[in-house]
């Protein structure tokens, strides 16, 4: 089922099997020029999960650690120096908000993360490569005032976008993010 969103809130349910990785928009009254801008999302999921898992192993640096879901955004006018072999410009178009995230641990959790989007340490390019090294922080700087979309990444604690699906036997998990900009 497709994302409904009311005022400031976003809700979806998760579908056994179905790994979510995205839950981004385009609107314009929330992309543009975000270089002053704090991100904060109450995230809550709620249903009768035991836990979550994330596609693939998720990319796990280290084992046993959990599905996560943190910020991201998407500015390809960043296509800039990064590290990497070719195409490394590709990589900064694509930042997540690290190491701020919420562990998705049980199916009935709430909590609110935070991230500035004027700090370029709280945030990591496609690459691996943090925002406030010298090699991409010109980048970073550059996708923050032409951001094009916005919102939640689903993974693991290193790769943070091979999406997660609840498991366990459910009949309803239901994730609700009260995304604002300030």
């Amino acid at each position: 089922m497709p994302a409904t969103t009311t005022d400031t809130t976003t809700t979806f349910q998760f579908k056994p099997g179905i790994y979510t990785a995205l839950l981004t928009t385009t609107d314009p009254s929330l992309t543009g020029d975000l270089s002053t801008t704090t991100l904060t999302d109450t995230i809550s999921v709620s249903g009768e999960a035991l836990s979550f898992m994330t596609q693939h192993n998720g990319g796990d640096c280290v084992s046993n650690t959990p599905a996560a879901v943190r910020f991201y955004f998407r500015s390809p006018s960043a296509s800039g120096p990064s590290t990497g072999t070719p195409p490394a410009g590709f990589y900064t178009q694509f930042w997540w908000s690290n190491p701020v995230h919420v562990a998705l641990v049980s199916g009935n959790d709430s909590q609110t993360i935070m991230a500035h989007m004027s700090v370029p340490s709280e945030w990591s390019d496609w690459n691996g490569q943090n925002g406030g090294s010298l090699a991409v922080t010109e980048a970073f700087l550059e996708a923050t005032h032409k951001v094009l979309e916005i919102g939640l990444s689903f993974g693991g604690e290193c790769f943070f976008e091979t999406g997660v699906t609840p498991t366990g036997t459910f009949t309803s998990e239901k994730f609700s993010s009260m995304f604002s900009e300030n």
